[in-house]
């Protein structure tokens, strides 16, 4: 595996949940990339310390999509951090996660009474009090952040429709999100029953075969450096039932 100077991949298991955001440094930034649950915020803050960060030291923070498990924590680090932030989505989800419109998959009205009734008492609450909070800077396909020595964003629509991947040039490290999961060290596609539109999640997929990638980050499972390319090159050919 590429030695990652100035990247910190966190693991972070709670309430047998477990996931993987990330911190990527240099001597002015430090950026972290999703906040985990409603709640995470502390247990982000001690993982952090293993790089010798705290959020004290955050700059920016960037959303790779909407889901509650990437914003639930950002409104309480923005309360507690006093320093400002710059807060980073790409454009399609922004609308999702200020508010403005209800998140793709933790929208009370969208669930059958049964499956409402089968919620434990404590994601009904989040889902009918959704975090939200204000981005400050939109993203696009192909935009680079001066962080790290590079950070490329990757559009990578159809788990939601403003989903992004990064790709960090200097150490040829693809942190794709909820793009891509990761299961016993290998890449697999992500998870059907939360990827709405699949076929354009493959699409997505096929966006990365143009980059020199050298090991990937999955927020759902951790680093997969062995054969990724081919790995890849297995996924983007993947046919939607």
């Amino acid at each position: 595996m590429t030695e990652l100077k100035g990247i910190e991949i966190l693991t972070i298991e709670k309430d047998s949940f477990v996931i993987h955001p990330t911190i990527i440094w240099d001597d002015k930034q430090t950026l972290l990339i999703d906040t985990g649950m409603p709640g995470y915020m502390e247990d982000i803050n001690l993982i952090m310390a293993k790089a010798n960060k705290s959020l004290e030291d955050l700059t920016a923070i960037l959303l790779t999509h909407q889901d509650i498990d990437h914003i639930g924590s950002l409104p309480d680090i923005l309360t507690a951090c006093t320093q400002h932030l710059t807060i980073y989505a790409h454009k399609e989800d922004i609308p999702y996660i200020e508010g403005n419109l209800p998140l793709l998959k933790a929208n009370p009205a969208k669930f059958t009474e049964k499956q409402w009734e089968a919620l434990p008492d404590s994601l009904k609450f989040i889902y009918l009090h959704p975090p939200k909070a204000q981005v400050t800077d939109s993203l696009e396909d192909g935009q680079l952040l001066a962080i790290n020595e590079g950070l490329e964003i990757i559009h990578t629509p159809g788990h939601t429709p403003g989903h992004i991947s990064i790709f960090h040039k200097k150490s040829n490290t693809l942190i794709a999100g909820d793009a891509l999961v990761a299961v016993n060290g290998k890449l697999q596609l992500p998870n059907p029953v939360h990827t709405p539109d699949m076929d354009l999640a493959i699409q997505s997929i096929k966006k990365f075969l143009k980059y020199p990638i050298k090991q990937v980050v999955c927020y759902h499972g951790g680093i997969v450096s062995d054969n990724v390319i081919e790995q890849l090159q297995d996924l983007a050919k993947s046919k939607t039932v």
